[in-house]
C-alpha cells in the first residue's frame, strides 16, 4: 500500500472515543483516544487543536502526533475491513451507495467500530459475490 500523505486527506474530525480521517477516496480511518496516552489525558480542546501536518495528524497543544498510515493499519481487521484494505481500488463509499446503506455506517463496518446484523452481512457478501461475478463476466 502507498504511503498516505496529507494530499490524501479530505477532512479531519474529533468524536468522543477517537480521532478520525477520511481519505479522498472514500475510506476513513480510526484511531482510538484510549490507546494513546497522551491523548487519553488530553482534554477536548487539546485533542480538537489537531491538523494534519505532511504523512501525520499533530496535535500541536500536546506536542503528539500519529502517522495516517496507522488510521489505515490492519490491525482493526474484520471481515468486511479486509476486503476492502486487501483491494484499495474497491470504493467503499460507492459499494455502500449500491446496497443503500449510509456511508458512514458502512465506514464503521469496514473499521470494525460496529458491527452488521447478520441480515446486513449477507447481503454484503452477496454484493461482493455479485460484484465478482460481474467482473468475471466484463473480461470473459
Amino acid at each position: 500500500m502507498n504511503e498516505i500523505t496529507e494530499k490524501d486527506v479530505k477532512r479531519l474530525w474529533v468524536e468522543k472515543d477517537a480521532v478520525c480521517v477520511e481519505l479522498k477516496d472514500g475510506r476513513i480511518g480510526r484511531e482510538l483516544i484510549r490507546d494513546y496516552e497522551p491523548l487519553r489525558k488530553a482534554t477536548r480542546k487539546q485533542l480538537e487543536n489537531c491538523r494534519v501536518d505532511c504523512d501525520g495528524v499533530w496535535f500541536d497543544d500536546l506536542d503528539e502526533g500519529l502517522e495516517l498510515s496507522g488510521f489505515f493499519s490492519p490491525k482493526k481487521m474484520n471481515p468486511i475491513g479486509r476486503v476492502f484494505w486487501l483491494f484499495p481500488e474497491l470504493n467503499a463509499s460507492a459499494f455502500a451507495r449500491r446496497l443503500g446503506i449510509p456511508q458512514p455506517l458502512f465506514a464503521a463496518y469496514v473499521n470494525g467500530t460496529k458491527k452488521p446484523s447478520s441480515a446486513r452481512k449477507k447481503l454484503i457478501d452477496e454484493e461482493l459475490r455479485r460484484i465478482g461475478r460481474e467482473l468475471l463476466k466484463t473480461v470473459a
